[in-house]
Formats: C-alpha cells, sequence, structure tokens
C-alpha cells in the first residue's frame, strides 16, 4: 500500500490536467483568431464600404465642376449664379448620405488650404477664397498636399477624410475633393459585431471543447486510468484471492488503447505462467524430485541458519542393503524401498522438524526448537516403527532404516553433533548385521 501510494504522489500533473489544459489553450487561440479574422474582415468591408463612398461622391462632384472650373473660381474670386449652383449641388450631394459629414474642394500651398467650395453651412464652414492653415495631420502629408498628389485618407477621432485630386483639362491635379465619411456609427456598429463574434464563436468553440473533454475523457483518460488503477492493484490481487484486476479489464475503444489491454492481459498470462514455472523450477531446485522431499542442497543451506541453535536433534538415517535390492531385483524395486522410506520418515514430521534427502540411501531429519525428551521420544518411536522394515522380511534379505539420533551438547558444533548421528546410525546399522 505504501508503494501503491508513493506511485499515486509521483502524478503531480495528471494526463486529464494536461490535456484539458492543452485543449483549452488551443482553444482560446482558436476562438482569439477567429474573432480577429472576422472583425478584421469586418473592418475591411467597412474600409471598402467607406472608400467606395468617397470615390462616388467625388466622381459626382466631378460631373458638374472640373479642374478648370476650379481654378477659374479660386484666380477669380467671384461667387456667382453658377458658383451658387455648384455649391447647391454639393451640398445635395453630402445630403444624400447620413454618413456623408463633409465635402469641401480645396487647394493648398505653403499656407495651408485655400477652399473654393465647403458644404458646411455652420459657422465653421468656409467660403470662396478662406485659407486654412494645416492641422497637425496635414502636417505630416504637407508637401504632398501642396502638390496634389493623392495621399492616404487622413483618420481623426470620429471621421475619416478622403483626398481625391481633381484635375484640369490637362490632366494637372489642381485642388482636392475633400470627403468627409463618418466613423461613429461604424465604430458603434464594429463594436457591437465584435461583441457579437465574440459570443457567438467563444459559444461555438466552448461547446467543441467541452465534446472533446468528454470524448478524451470517456476514450482516452478513463481507460488509461482503469488500466493503472488495473495495473497498481496487481500486487495485491496476486495475495489476495478472486480474478486479478487486469484480467477483468474491458477496454472496447477500438483502437491502440484497446490493444494495450489485451497487450496487459497477454503480459500477466505470460507473467503468471513464467511466475508457475520458476516456482516449479524453485520447488524442484530444492526437492527430490522422485521422494518429494528437501534434497541435499536444501538441507545445506538449512543448517547455515541453524549454526546457532541450541535446541536441536539429528535424526541420520541409511537404507540398509538398497544396493543389493538394486542388483537383484532392479532400481523399480530399489526406488519402491526409497518410497517407503520416505513415507515411514514424514510421519514424524512437523513444522519445525523437517527431513532431508542428502544421498542415494541416506536421510536426515532436523528437530529444530525441540526439548531433548522429546527428541528422544522421537527416535525411540522411530527405531520401533515396523515401518522401518522397508520390503518383505521373508525374503533372502530385506531392507530396513538404520537410524541414529543425536541431540546437541553444550559448547558442541552443529556439526560435531551430526557426526554424533552418523555414527550411532552406522552402529544401528551394524548390531543387525
Amino acid at each position: 500500500m505504501q508503494e501503491k501510494r508513493e506511485i499515486k504522489q509521483t502524478v503531480k500533473k495528471p494526463l486529464r490536467v494536461k490535456i484539458i489544459t492543452a485543449i483549452c489553450i488551443v482553444i482560446a487561440i482558436v476562438d482569439i483568431s477567429c474573432v480577429m479574422i472576422n472583425y478584421n474582415q469586418y473592418m475591411d468591408v467597412n474600409k471598402d464600404y467607406s472608400d467606395s463612398l468617397a470615390k462616388t461622391v467625388a466622381n459626382t462632384v466631378i460631373l458638374v465642376i472640373d479642374g478648370d472650373g476650379v481654378t477659374g473660381y479660386s484666380e477669380s474670386g467671384k461667387r456667382d449664379t453658377s458658383y451658387y449652383a455648384v455649391w447647391n449641388k454639393l451640398i445635395d450631394y453630402k445630403n444624400t448620405s447620413a454618413d456623408i459629414v463633409g465635402l469641401s474642394i480645396v487647394n493648398f500651398d505653403e499656407q495651408g488650404g485655400h477652399y473654393v467650395f465647403d458644404t458646411e453651412l455652420s459657422e465653421q464652414g468656409a467660403f470662396l477664397g478662406d485659407i486654412r492653415p494645416f492641422d497637425s495631420k496635414q502636417e505630416e502629408v504637407r508637401d504632398a498636399l501642396i502638390s496634389s498628389k493623392e495621399i492616404e485618407p487622413l483618420v481623426y477621432g470620429g471621421r475619416t477624410d478622403y483626398y481625391i485630386p481633381i484635375l484640369s483639362s490637362y490632366n494637372i491635379p489642381v485642388a482636392y475633393i475633400i470627403v468627409g465619411i463618418s466613423t461613429e456609427s461604424v465604430q458603434a456598429t464594429q463594436y457591437a459585431y465584435l461583441l457579437y463574434i465574440i459570443l457567438i464563436i467563444t459559444a461555438i468553440t466552448f461547446l467543441f471543447g467541452a465534446f472533446l473533454i468528454m470524448y478524451m475523457d470517456r476514450f482516452i483518460i478513463r481507460p488509461i486510468n482503469t488500466m493503472s488503477e488495473a495495473a497498481m492493484n496487481y500486487s495485491e490481487a496476486l495475495i489476495g484471492e478472486g480474478e486479478s484486476p487486469i484480467g477483468k479489464l474491458e477496454i472496447k475503444t477500438g483502437d491502440e488503447l484497446e490493444r494495450l489491454c489485451e497487450s496487459m492481459k497477454h503480459m500477466e498470462r505470460d507473467i503468471i505462467s513464467s511466475s508457475s514455472q520458476l516456482v516449479i523450477a524453485d520447488w524442484n531446485s530444492s526437492h527430490d524430485s522422485m521422494k518429494q522431499m528437501y534434497n541435499k542442497r536444501a538441507y545445506e543451506e538449512k543448517l547455515t541458519g541453524l549454526e546457532a541453535e541450541k535446541e536441536i536433534g539429528i535424526v541420520y538415517l541409511d537404507v540398509d542393503n538398497l544396493k543389493r535390492m538394486n542388483d537383484t531385483y532392479g532400481h523399480e524395486k530399489g526406488d519402491d524401498v526409497i518410497i517407503n522410506a520416505a513415507e515411514m520418515i514424514k510421519k514424524y514430521l512437523s513444522t519445525n522438524i523437517t527431513s532431508y534427502r542428502v544421498g542415494g540411501d541416506e536421510f536426515v531429519v532436523l528437530a529444530s526448537s525441540c526439548a531433548r525428551d522429546e527428541f528422544d521420544k522421537m527416535v525411540e518411536a522411530m527405531k520401533a516403527d515396523k515401518a522401518g522394515i522397508l520390503s518383505d522380511p521373508n525374503d533372502e534379505f530385506f531392507c530396513r532404516l538404520a537410524i541414529g539420533g543425536a541431540y546437541r551438547e553444550e559448547k558442541e558444533t552443529l556439526q560435531d553433533t551430526i557426526k554424533r548421528a552418523e555414527g550411532m546410525m552406522y552402529r544401528d546399522k551394524h548390531t543387525i548385521r
């Protein structure tokens, strides 16, 4: 559990948070980009409208007065009947659209703008011959205005002035038709449109993002978390009972995640198979394959851990006449004798009493944490056990277990105890012969 907790703690930034963050960033970028693109396109449309309106007014003005007429009025300074007729038409042209807030014909020199016509009828209006100095915007293009060249529209707070050259009969620019287009209503419309597209595009991208997040959570994040939980709980499932969490996984996404899930199941089967084989191999390495008893390797490893044991008894056992049995009746009969010996020994085993086959016909019983009197009783019971006769006693010869037991004495090494037990076994063997 501690290891599982540590694994969870290392996940400082869950995949769900990363994906949601990435989606939100992408949605924000898309949202802002769409708003900017749409707004810029809208601005371009409005600018095209203003440009078109200004050019239309200018072309209409040219129908009633040309460059020569402008020069004539400018030089004479007389406002006759024809002058007023042109002036009234210019006023009518201005009034054709509420967006037209100014219409003037002006030529420029070093002093500033010399007005020929002006449709502004208030006190700010100009009459023929009035001179107005350059304002701050005009100062920036002063030389171009004096030369009557084409310039970019001049943008003021609530209006944009278009300067369109008017030509003489010799195709020489002599003055400007200045058309003022209001930008106040346009700006208000632009702001409203900007708010509109922000709301619409944000709503669309939000819904798309929410759908994308739910889709990612349903088909990617949740399956990954399910597999992760199964993998982290795998060791606990092996200790307990029941089906493993990996075996119960059901990921049906039809993509790489489903294939990963099946790969995990396949890996689990391989692990279980390999673990089983490893357990079997480990068991075989420490057991006698025929007698299902610990072998000499396990015996030597056990002795290493019992070196400091004080209350320990050793029983050394040897099958008498086994070689003669193999030579006379064959190894099959000899194997039966060994099996009988193992079965007889197993009757005396317990939690702290273990047996080992240390040779072809030799066995050792280790009784650890065992009192001397209990050990002595066990040895006597083994010697008196009729099962110690391992073959038919009526045969020409028979096999029996020769038994020798020794309890560890004070200041005696474990190896000395084993030698004493072995010596007593040989004494038992010779007493029968």
